[in-house]
């Protein structure tokens, strides 16, 4: 989970060059270990990484409406994503989330 790093999106290219060189690619087994990277929601669109999935930072409890900064599942399989973070201690701890709510 980046939370809200890298700082820009050439900071986070240059972070998924490293992750995905040979080196690094070859310290993990695929077969018994998938890899996802949560980026911030911004780049969802902009980050791809060989050998790596993408997923989103939080799902919305709620479907379509006025709900400023959230995202639907909907709207995250469109993006063509399979994963995503529920039950953040921050979330807990700020907008009082609980295990009912997750």
């Amino acid at each position: 989970n980046w939370k809200c790093n890298p700082a820009s999106m050439r900071e986070a290219r240059a972070l998924l060059r490293a992750w995905s060189s040979d080196d690094n690619r070859a310290s993990w087994d695929s077969e018994k270990v998938e890899v996802v990277i949560f980026p911030p929601a911004l780049w969802l669109n902009d980050i791809q990484c060989d050998g790596m999935a993408i997923g989103a930072q939080n799902v919305s409890k709620t479907g379509s409406g006025a709900f400023t900064g959230e995202w639907t599942a909907e709207a995250l399989k469109d993006l063509g994503l399979k994963w995503t973070i529920i039950g953040h201690s921050e979330r807990r701890t700020k907008d009082g989330e609980t295990d009912a709510i997750t």
